[in-house]
This record gives structure tokens, C-alpha cells and sequence, in this order.
């Protein structure tokens, strides 16, 4: 009868502890359907960010490949984990995660692809700030520490431009630089922004960048102020293994000088210092690799009427209570010689929305192509309330051939006001001084 007895009190201890492992793995979010490993990233970007002085007057400040501080900062960046199904399952700042690039996370059995960036430029054509992104997959062990390595590196083409003293000195600064990257990417340089580095988009299979430059001298007592322009195409030394294609992280500095021969004829030419990916070292491109055709227009199809040069489609246009039929309100806009404005002004007759749009600072004319302080409204989310979302974060208009002005997303806020009438009144302003405007108005009426 004892044994008995032992046998029974055996039995229930038994199911005790197997009933108290499975609530705790309950309780700890693991389930006796997974087994869990642990996975260490150590992420990193070697990319310079310092300028040798004994270089930095040879390249007026801008040596290509090097870097603000804080884009190359990985504390800064957010890093996501996603499942082999591409479903997220842990994001985050890194300096939140870990501490100084090294994250450690418990991740369940199976495969996954990691990936850190300082912004998601994907998508992005041209911009003033670099795209570092740095990406690995691995798979998970039960019981197992995986350690992975996970480098950032540039993920554009850099170009900046430097103006020799000389050229300053025998031309206007009514001048313009046009670089594209071959595959319809491209951005205008002139006075107000000329000292700024911008990253290209990657084209698929080129081996050269296209410049263009205009310019006009200065008249003297020998010679009238004369309009020059000559069109370049830059074609990327061969690398270690021989290929020219263009690829991520190559930089190129483009220096402009006076080139006159006489004091009644001035002219300009261009060199260009480049470097590698990841290479310390810059090498200046032969002249033989820098060709131009004098006096060949910059775009052979562009339209000789200022009005054919900037289209609208969907404007102007009217449209009524849009949120409730679901009814996009998009306008696409097309400037042949790249956007250099585009001015919005919203008026409403309906004083709460009007109020509304005063405390985001956007109750008078502002300029989406260049938004200033008004950025973080602009790219701000509507569903947070931190913005309209006008722009993806990150994004540029200026510099531009097209961009839709998409916005369907901020009806569903106008309902909220009551009836109302409102006018959002477009103007588009191109690198040329060509320019164009129409009306999209919404009509609210509950």
C-alpha cells in the first residue's frame, strides 16, 4: 500500500514540473514548439570623416569620400531584423539596442537577414545626405551564439564641385553645372550651392557621368562679356580588375578653372579627382577619360517654349468630399530643366483649419523644393499628428524633372473641420526662370 502511495505522489510531482516548465516558458514567450539561440551584430562604418590638413587647400575643404561625423556615427543608425518570410521581428536605434554597434538579441531557430542604415535612401535619386546601409543574413541555432559582422558602406555616387580662383576671377556667378549619372538622375549646381557634396543614384551598366557647364565671362576693355557651354562625359577609371562601371561609393571632386590662351579670349576646362570605394588614395582622372563636345545644346529635345517646359497633370482641377468616395487627389508635375521651386499656398474659408495649418507654420506661401525649417512638418506623418506628409523623409524636390504631389492621405483631415471651401494654389519654378501655376481646389460639404 506505501508503494503505492510513493508511486502516486511520483506521478503528480512529475506532472507538477512538467506543468510549471511549460508556464514558464509561457510566461518568457518561448513555447516548446521553438528552441532559441543568440544572435551578436557588431556593426560598423569605416567610412573617413577627417580631412588632412596638408590636403585640405588642394581640394578647397570638399576631399571626396569624406564624411560628416554624424552620418558615419552607427549609434545613430536603425537597424531591423526580418524572418526568412521578410516579416520584421525586432527594430530599432542601435544606441537603444546596444552600445557602440554591438547588439545582442535571443532570436528563435531559423533564418534571418539583418540590415543597418543612417536613413532609407532606396529610393531616393539625388540627395545632399549620403545613404550608408550595411546588410547580412545568417541562420540561428538552438542553444548557439552567432557573432556577425555587419559593415555600412555608401550606397551612391558622390559628386562635388570646386572653383578654382582663376575661374572666379574671369566669370560671372550667374554659372551652371549639370551632372547626371547616364540613366536620368541628375542634379543642378550653381552660386547658392555650390559647395555642397550630392549623392546620385546608382545606374544599372554605366561606365560615365555626364556634365554640363554654362558660364559667362566677365567683359574686359578687349572682349564683351561672352555665354560659353560645353558638355562633358567623365568616364570612372578602370578599377584593380579592370572594370569602369559605376558603382557604390565612387566619389568624384569636378574642379572648374579659367583656361584663357589670350587676354581678348577667355575659356574654361575641367579636371577630376576621384577615388574607389573604400580607397584612401585619389587619383586624378587622365584628360583622355574627360571628353566635351563644343557648343552641342545640354538637351537636344528640349522645348523651345517656356510653357511646353513645365507640364501638370491633374491641375487645375476640382474635386468634392474625395475622402468619402476614396477618390485620389494627386497632381503630377514634369519641368523639363529640373524643379528649382515649387510654392504652395493653401487657403480655406474655414477658420479651425486655417488656425490648424498656422500652428504647423504652413498659414502663408512655402516652398516644398526648398522647405527649411518647415521639413519636419512636410515629412511628418498626419496619423501622429507630427506633420501633413507632403514628403517622404528624405526625399528632395529640388533638382527634379518630376514629382507627384500626392494628397489623398491629408482629405480624410479637411472633413473634420466641417464644410468648407479650400484652394490649394501651385506654382512651379524651373532652373531656367520658366514658370507655371494652377489651382486644385476641395470642396467639403458636411
Amino acid at each position: 500500500m506505501n508503494k503505492f502511495l510513493y508511486t502516486l505522489a511520483y506521478i503528480f510531482a512529475s506532472g507538477v514540473i512538467v506543468t510549471s516548465c511549460a508556464m514558464k516558458d509561457e510566461l518568457t514567450g518561448k513555447s516548446e514548439h521553438y528552441s532559441y539561440g543568440d544572435l551578436i551584430l557588431n556593426v560598423s562604418n569605416n567610412a573617413k570623416t577627417d580631412v588632412d590638413t596638408r590636403t585640405e587647400s588642394e581640394y578647397n575643404g570638399n576631399r571626396p569620400g569624406v564624411f560628416p561625423a554624424e552620418e558615419t556615427d552607427i549609434n545613430n543608425y536603425t537597424l531591423f531584423v526580418l524572418d526568412k518570410d521578410g516579416v520584421e521581428q525586432k527594430s530599432g536605434l542601435i544606441s537603444e539596442l546596444g552600445k557602440n554597434g554591438v547588439v545582442s538579441l535571443t532570436l528563435s531557430e531559423g533564418e534571418y537577414t539583418v540590415k543597418a542604415y543612417n536613413y532609407d535612401g532606396s529610393n531616393v535619386n539625388v540627395s545632399e545626405k549620403p545613404f550608408f546601409m550595411g546588410s547580412s543574413t545568417m541562420s540561428i541555432k538552438a542553444a548557439t551564439t552567432t557573432e556577425v559582422a555587419v559593415q555600412c558602406k555608401l550606397q551612391n555616387i558622390e559628386v562635388a564641385f570646386s572653383l578654382g580662383q582663376s575661374f572666379k576671377d574671369k566669370f560671372k556667378d550667374d554659372y551652371t553645372f549639370t551632372v547626371d549619372n547616364g540613366d536620368g538622375v541628375s542634379v543642378i549646381i550653381n552660386k547658392d550651392n555650390v559647395d555642397k557634396k550630392y549623392y546620385l543614384k546608382v545606374p544599372q551598366d554605366k561606365s560615365a557621368l555626364n556634365v554640363s557647364v554654362k558660364a559667362t565671362t566677365i567683359a574686359t576693355d578687349l572682349a564683351e562679356e561672352q555665354p560659353i557651354q560645353r558638355n562633358y562625359k567623365i568616364t570612372k577609371p578602370a578599377d584593380a580588375e579592370g572594370g569602369t562601371t559605376l558603382a557604390a561609393g565612387d566619389a568624384f571632386l569636378i574642379n572648374i578653372t579659367e583656361d584663357g590662351s589670350s587676354s581678348s579670349y577667355i575659356d574654361f576646362t575641367m579636371t577630376v579627382d576621384f577615388t574607389f570605394t573604400e580607397h584612401d588614395e585619389v587619383i586624378t582622372i587622365p584628360v583622355e577619360e574627360i571628353t566635351f563636345n563644343p557648343g552641342e545644346p545640354t538637351d537636344p529635345e528640349e522645348p523651345t517654349d517656356p510653357e511646353a517646359a513645365i507640364t501638370f497633370e491633374g491641375l487645375p482641377a476640382e474635386y468634392t468630399n474625395p475622402a468619402q468616395s476614396a477618390t485620389p487627389v494627386v497632381v503630377t508635375i514634369k519641368a523639363t530643366n529640373s524643379i528649382e521651386n515649387l510654392y504652395v499656398t493653401i487657403s480655406s474659408d474655414n477658420q479651425g483649419f486655417m488656425s490648424t495649418l498656422t500652428g504647423f507654420g504652413l498659414g502663408q506661401k512655402f516652398d516644398i523644393a526648398n522647405p527649411g525649417e518647415l521639413e519636419p512638418v512636410l515629412t511628418g506623418s498626419l496619423e501622429d499628428q507630427t506633420g501633413i506628409g507632403l514628403l517622404k523623409p528624405g526625399q528632395s524636390v529640388k533638382g527634379e524633372t518630376q514629382f507627384v504631389f500626392d494628397v489623398t492621405e491629408f482629405m480624410e483631415l479637411l472633413p473634420l473641420y466641417g464644410a468648407s471651401n479650400n484652394v490649394f494654389s501651385i506654382e512651379v519654378v524651373d532652373t531656367k526662370g520658366n514658370n507655371k501655376g494652377g489651382d486644385l481646389k476641395i470642396i467639403i460639404t458636411d
